[in-house]
């Protein structure tokens, strides 16, 4: 019999429970919902998780209070589960002045410190962290995302009750004379109405489905080789962003130990200034002098004073930054063994071994270009893939307003259908364009790698030829001291000879130490090209960091 959607005035409305099969399926479905809910709180808990560049709760703990130079602090515990890898060969804890600066502090010392807490790396090392992220989402795409979808109905049309007409009609079309009888007949004939509407009663108020997205394995799969790629990327990167960090603190170190003695040549100027008013004052006592030469030479002392004071500030700045760099708090005292600088930054570096395949191989840009290219290769064969069609699959109930019947009934468990759906856009124009630009990209990024080993050329190159410039400065700088030096012996000899003044000797001396100081600019920037040279050449990176560490990821 089949069955006919109406909305038939007089009979009952329909709305009767589901089966109990079915309720305690939608029943169970509610409660994994609700839970998963509920557990979503839980399992956050971003205070209280392991990263690669903190222990657990490092963020929710205050910062200790430094430790005493002279002793030194006990090094923490690695975590036990995910622990970081060592990007560098001084690795340490990386929590704001947590690592202790054994004073008085060399160069070697510095970056021991700085390679484990300075705030330098931590933008870098924290996108370490991110991409490996991205590569745990990657591959939760092997596993398709469920999406369950459910309609419940306030109100349904109903089913027509054809049983209803004919029975009343029999018992009415066949009266008869005893009572009895005609109450039989009513009775069978609500009867069969009662249950021509059991199809309303029983009827299920919703539609149930489980459905996934679109899926495609192969194209996961390249999914993650990128995100892996991109890890590899973000490593160099952070290596990078290390040299960048060594070399900064390499150029302040030197900067200390030229401005510890250009304070000392301050004070010598300052003694000498001192020695020239007491000859004035011994001259004006004696009626040789003017008081105008008094006043000369005690503002000479003055300026001395001055210039000693400014090279005191100089350092405090320079101080903060090193404590910047190594990631010390500003409050803390630091001691540093700055004594012969340009020995402990450069040592015994020589330019004349820098080749130019130990360029290429130490040059951070040339090696992230390579991981670009892999990675635009993949890009190339993704596009291709993307003209292969996507998968979908789900479950299905049979929909409660449908009122076909069928062969099983249907609502009753199990009343899931599975299904497989195959999505096959016809946009080959488009994905065809789409090939054609990931080659175009690949063509750009073989340009830009050949302009990027010029440049590391041009730059080695220019970074030469400052450095020679620079030497060339100190040579005429040192001849220039060395005939100021011969200056003042010869105004000595001829003020013990009687042929000049006291005054010839200070300004000899002072002429002296003005080109000593001098000197001392030039080396500094003969030494500072040097450690430009040193940075460029990958050396840097051959002492204090280690590069096997993207062997193992």
């Amino acid at each position: 019999m089949a069955r006919e959607l109406t909305c038939w005035l007089g009979m009952a409305a329909s709305g009767g429970n589901a089966p109990a099969g079915g309720k305690r399926l939608l029943t169970a479905a509610l409660a994994c919902i609700l839970g998963l809910c509920l557990a979503l709180p839980a399992m956050a808990a971003p205070g209280d998780r392991y990263t690669k560049d903190k222990a657990k709760g490092a963020t929710t703990q205050p910062a200790p209070t430094p430790a005493p130079a002279a002793k030194a602090a006990p090094e923490p515990a690695a975590a036990s589960d995910d622990p970081a890898p060592s990007f560098s060969k001084a690795a340490g804890a990386l929590a704001l002045g947590s690592t202790t600066l054994r004073s008085p502090a060399d160069f070697d010392e510095c970056v021991r410190v700085a390679l484990a807490q300075s705030p330098l790396l931590t933008k870098s090392s924290i996108e370490i962290e991110s991409k490996r992220l991205d590569v745990g989402d990657a591959y939760s795409q092997y596993i398709p995302t469920i999406v369950m979808s459910t309609t419940f109905y306030l109100r349904l049309p109903e089913y027509k009750n054809t049983a209803a007409s004919t029975a009343y009609a029999s018992a009415l079309a066949n009266p008869s004379s005893d009572p009895t009888q005609n109450l039989n007949n009513t009775i069978n004939a609500s009867n069969a109405v009662y249950a021509g509407n059991a199809a309303n009663r029983n009827r299920k108020k919703y539609d149930l489905s489980f459905s996934t997205g679109a899926w495609n394995p192969l194209l996961t799969a390249f999914d993650v080789q990128a995100k892996k790629e991109m890890v590899n990327i973000a490593v160099l990167s952070h290596l990078k962003v290390i040299d960048g960090g060594l070399k900064r603190l390499g150029i302040t170190y030197l900067q200390l130990g030229m401005v510890e003695t250009m304070i000392a040549m301050a004070k010598e100027k300052e003694e000498l200034a001192q020695k020239n008013l007491e000859y004035v004052k011994t001259r004006a006592g004696l009626g040789q002098g003017a008081q105008l030469d008094v006043r000369i030479a005690e503002t000479r002392i003055n300026m001395a004073r001055t210039e000693a004071e400014k090279m005191r500030t100089t350092k405090s700045v320079l101080l903060d930054e090193m404590k910047f760099i190594m990631g010390i708090p500003f409050v803390q005292k630091i001691e540093l063994s700055v004594k012969d600088a340009p020995r402990q930054v450069l040592e015994d570096f020589n330019p004349a071994g820098v080749t130019d395949e130990k360029l290429k191989k130490h040059s951070f840009s040339l090696r992230i270009h390579e991981y670009e290219k892999a990675l635009q290769k993949k890009n190339i064969a993704l596009s291709y893939i993307h003209f292969l069609p996507t998968f979908s699959f789900g479950f299905t109930s049979v929909s409660t307003l449908n009122n076909t019947n069928y062969k099983d009934e249907t609502s009753t468990l199990p009343f899931m259908y599975p299904n497989l759906t195959l999505n096959f856009p016809f946009d080959w124009w488009t994905k065809g364009r789409d090939v054609s630009r990931q080659y175009k990209k690949m063509a750009q990024l073989s340009v830009e790698g050949r302009n990027q080993e010029f440049t590391l050329m041009s730059n080695f190159q220019q970074a030469l030829a400052k450095l020679r410039a620079a030497t060339s400065d100190v040579k005429f700088a040192e001849s220039s001291m060395e005939l100021q030096k011969l200056m003042v012996q010869q105004a000595q000899f001829r003020f013990d000879s009687g042929q000049a003044e006291y005054d010839a000797i200070v300004k000899a001396m002072s002429d002296y130490l003005d080109s000593k100081q001098s000197v001392l600019l030039k080396q500094f920037d003969r030494d500072n090209a040097m450690l430009e040279v040193r940075s460029i050449s990958g050396d840097f990176q051959d002492r204090y960091i280690n590069t096997t560490v993207i062997d193992s990821l």
